[in-house]
């Protein structure tokens, strides 16, 4: 009896063992605080669902990944975006011990593959966003003598950590993802025109977008959206959204795979709905529409001309409103009077709004040669009726049924205030996202002067 109790003994620490194998388990300090997780696998420019856990009885949260495919996943803990774990699972144990009070700290337990990529991702970031910093001074103009020696010695200390690292990573899959991380910074500081031209030719050199292991994790698309958003963004709104596209048209051509092509056709596209949706609708025009069907089925492309709604360049529509005294006007009876039209989509009981409009006014007194039309979207007169008379410069309306109202819809209104800038042809010029934004069209586009009559 006593050697089969042993026997059925040893039968379960062998299960028990092989349960743990191809796992990952993470333990979140203080554990209190952090009472599930979801897992995701990243693969196609995209996250994708797993599985959600609460604790077990020792705080762990435990994934079984047996028959996983090896590649980068991402452990997510809390609400807060930045709290997140990104590892690579390559048919072995992972263990991790995870401090968010402690600058996210993760120390690897178990692991081979990443008690090498951790270490160097976590200071690789660090490095590379201390010399984008002296990057944005650069291209600001800003940069002094000492940015110069500070940059130089983050561009050392780059370099001295992607040799140590590859070299440390060797046989692994990490070694890999680590040599494909690689950005590329000149060695110095350079003037500003031959520095952003070096790096354009060189930016993807360190880059396989053909490599399987690659597509399937997020170091593809990171360096992409790197490229077309961050790197050198264009600065003329009349024209930025061919620039966007030109950037986009270099990317394309050196990816072979034509599912993968597709995939960031359709990433990039999303991602432009709210950054400049002309973008988007070029991509949609020359791109997605000349797919398959089969192809176009795999995004909502209605919903996402739906989100779009009107673009830069576009007839803006007329629509009619009334003042305070129930008298009926048009958008196109004021838009033909001067050069521009700033229309604003306002309420009375928005915060976001009370705040803008102070400032709002205090722009357009030194522009005369804006007319203002804003449109109180709102669910009764009041406090409209009262708010709006602070404003006696701008032309105003209003429109009840506030979110149910038809011109929502015309218009694409999602939140309060949106602005539209228009010429005296009603043509969109500028869709400014916040002030600061339409300050900066502003400051882009000063009052012309008056001709001198020299009769």
């Amino acid at each position: 009896m006593k050697i089969k109790n042993t026997f059925f003994l040893l039968i379960t620490i062998l299960y028990t063992g092989l349960q743990a194998q191809d796992s990952l388990q993470v333990h979140i300090y203080p554990a209190k605080q952090y009472p599930w997780t979801v897992l995701y696998e990243l693969k196609d420019v995209k996250q994708s669902y797993i599985n959600n856990k609460q604790q077990n009885k020792d705080s762990l949260f435990v994934y079984n990944l047996k028959g996983r495919k090896p590649g980068l996943y991402l452990l997510m803990y809390d609400m807060n975006p930045n709290n997140f774990v990104y590892f690579i699972y390559n048919n072995e144990t992972v263990s991790l011990n995870v401090y968010p009070f402690e600058n996210n700290r993760i120390e690897v337990i178990k692991s081979n593959e990443n008690k090498v990529f951790l270490p160097y991702r976590k200071s690789f970031l660090k490095i590379t966003a201390a010399l984008h910093r002296i990057e944005k001074k650069l291209f600001n103009k800003t940069a002094n003598h000492n940015d110069a020696i500070q940059y130089k010695n983050l561009k050392k200390q780059l370099d001295s950590l992607q040799q140590k690292t590859q070299t440390h990573a060797k046989g692994l899959l990490a070694e890999k993802y680590i040599k494909n991380m690689q950005r590329f910074f000149p060695d110095s500081l350079l003037p500003t025109e031959t520095y952003i031209n070096l790096k354009d030719k060189h930016f993807f050199d360190y880059l396989n977008f053909n490599d399987n292991d690659l597509q399937r994790s997020n170091i593809i698309i990171d360096l992409i959206n790197d490229y077309v958003f961050s790197f050198n963004p264009p600065q003329n709104p009349q024209t930025q959204h061919l620039e966007y596209l030109k950037k986009i048209e270099r990317i394309l051509p050196l990816i072979n795979n034509r599912n993968y092509r597709n995939n960031i056709i359709f990433s990039l596209t999303t991602s432009f709905v709210n950054t400049d949706g002309r973008v988007s609708k070029l991509l949609i025009d020359k791109y997605i529409k000349k797919m398959t069907p089969e192809e176009q089925k795999q995004i909502n492309l209605q919903n996402i001309l739906d989100e779009i709604g009107l673009s830069i360049g576009e007839q803006a529509p007329d629509f009619e409103f009334t003042d305070l005294n129930e008298k009926k006007h048009t958008l196109y009876q004021y838009t033909a009077q001067k050069p521009y039209t700033l229309l604003i989509f306002w309420s009375a009981t928005c915060p976001h709004c009370l705040h803008a409009m102070p400032k709002i006014k205090k722009l357009m007194q030194a522009r005369p040669d804006f007319t203002v039309v804003a449109i109180g979207l709102e669910s009764e007169k009041y406090p409209w009726s009262s708010e709006h008379q602070y404003y006696p410069e701008f032309v105003h309306g209003l429109k009840l049924q506030k979110w149910d109202n038809p011109i929502v819809k015309t218009y694409h209104i999602k939140a309060t205030p949106t602005f539209f800038v228009l010429n005296n042809r009603n043509e969109i010029i500028a869709e400014p996202y916040e002030v600061k934004n339409l300050e900066a069209f502003l400051k882009a586009n000063p009052v012309k002067p008056e001709p001198i009559n020299k009769n």
